[in-house]
């Protein structure tokens, strides 16, 4: 990864170390190293703290040229002195990746097997979890106080440090249903990293476990702001699941925990695929109609022009007849008024040339050159020109050629007023 000095220098003043790393998806001590290297000041020991109780602890300023590139790489560690054949807990552990993974035949074999009553009897994946979360050393959320993963590839939740066990424990019943009816996971999305993804039917649902959390007002120390808030664990668990757009919510209730709402929290996944596939439908759907619309408005176009052409020859006929008639009127007047002698000849050219001219644009002496076209229905231009040439235009008989042919129109016409605006 590679960042400007300014831009790292910013991104460590204003976001805790950790959750720069769960963001980057990269080692907390690959930050700190590089900005060792470079001269990039980093927060002190408990500059957070003294953010979250609404201090405002002094921050050096950066030194050095603001726009140079730094490289966020993590160095290939050294091998450990101990083989993985000796240590029967690394042969257990597997690195998760970004990459979606079905169950592996170890974990799937414990799949039917009772709820786990401890962390120890946990999935690997949630053991590693608890070890990040429940850490003393473990990050909190700058503004709602849940823990923060240690790491990139750790199973997403936002619980208070109380509630960790609980939730790790729901999580792991909920990822051996998932091993059951193989489905894959990829943890966390690539989508949110904040959110994990399970993968049905190639339908990508993302999923977590949150805590809602009880908020206090209190008097604050800070002389910017009069009041803060404090966030406080209530012990309701909710299981958030669905799209990057549209979450559903299961949690806990009067009557039944989540522990014993497994079966709903499966069916609402199995609903939320369903319906994300009936939504693609719809949509593929709408985009074909949409295509075959767009054809079908070439089509109307050609008979409107068809149309508007009629029209103008009618106007074009009426015209070009009334100026016949005033022509001949003018010669009728004319010859009704006595002119002089030396004028005579002159003046009855001139007037058998008027009505040679009257001829010649009089379209009832001129009929064979009209081609009397009269205006027919859209809809009837249309159904013909598609029967003319069904190898091309078949597909748009299954539009509603009435209503379709009504939008085309106004969409037309709204274009044409746009022009001429």
């Amino acid at each position: 990864m590679k960042i400007t000095r300014q831009a790292l220098y910013e991104a460590l003043w204003s976001t805790p170390r950790k959750e720069l790393a769960s963001v980057w998806a990269i080692d907390p001590n690959t930050i700190t190293h590089a900005s060792k290297e470079q001269n990039i000041p980093l927060p002190k020991p408990g500059h957070w703290t003294l953010v979250s109780m609404g201090k405002s602890p002094s921050q050096p300023a950066l030194t050095g040229a603001p726009d140079e590139i730094v490289t966020l790489e993590e160095k290939p560690r050294k091998p450990r002195k101990k083989s993985a054949s000796d240590n029967p807990k690394a042969q257990t552990e597997k690195a998760q990746t970004s990459e979606p993974i079905a169950a592996s035949r170890s974990e799937s074999t414990q799949t039917d097997q009772r709820p786990a009553k401890s962390i120890s009897e946990t999935l690997p994946t949630i053991r590693k979890a608890y070890k990040t979360y429940s850490s003393p050393k473990a990050a909190r959320d700058y503004k709602y106080q849940h823990v923060l993963p240690g790491s990139a590839a750790v199973i997403r939740i936002a619980v208070m440090p109380e509630m960790v066990e609980r939730a790790l424990l729901l999580m792991d019943t909920i990822l051996r249903e998932f091993q059951k009816n193989q489905w894959k996971t990829q943890i966390p999305s690539d989508k949110d990293r904040n959110k994990n993804s399970v993968f049905i039917d190639e339908v990508e649902i993302l999923f977590t476990i949150t805590e809602h959390r009880r908020q206090e007002r209190v008097k604050s120390e800070s002389r910017w702001t009069t009041w803060e808030y404090r966030y406080h664990s209530t012990g309701t668990l909710r299981f958030q699941f669905g799209t990057w757009s549209w979450m559903h919510e299961i949690k806990d209730n009067k009557r039944k925990k989540l522990e014993e709402r497994i079966p709903e929290i499966i069916k609402g996944i199995l609903e939320e695929v369903a319906r994300v596939k009936r939504v693609e439908i719809e949509r593929k759907n709408s985009e074909r109609i949409e295509r075959l619309e767009s054809r079908l408005s070439g089509l109307v176009r050609k008979a409107l022009d068809y149309n508007r052409q009629c029209e103008e020859g009618l106007n074009r006929c009426v015209a070009y007849y009334e100026e016949a008639l005033r022509i001949r009127r003018l010669v009728e007047a004319m010859r009704g008024m006595d002119c002089p002698e030396q004028h005579s000849n002159k003046r009855e050219n001139w007037l058998i040339w008027l009505e040679s001219k009257a001829d010649s644009i009089d379209p009832t002496k001129n009929q064979a050159s009209l081609d009397f076209a009269v205006p027919k229905e859209l809809i009837d231009q249309v159904s013909v020109m598609i029967e003319s040439d069904l190898e091309t235009y078949s597909p748009l008989k299954e539009l509603d050629l009435n209503s379709s042919i009504e939008k085309a129109v106004r969409w037309i016409k709204l274009q044409q007023g746009l022009i001429y605006k």
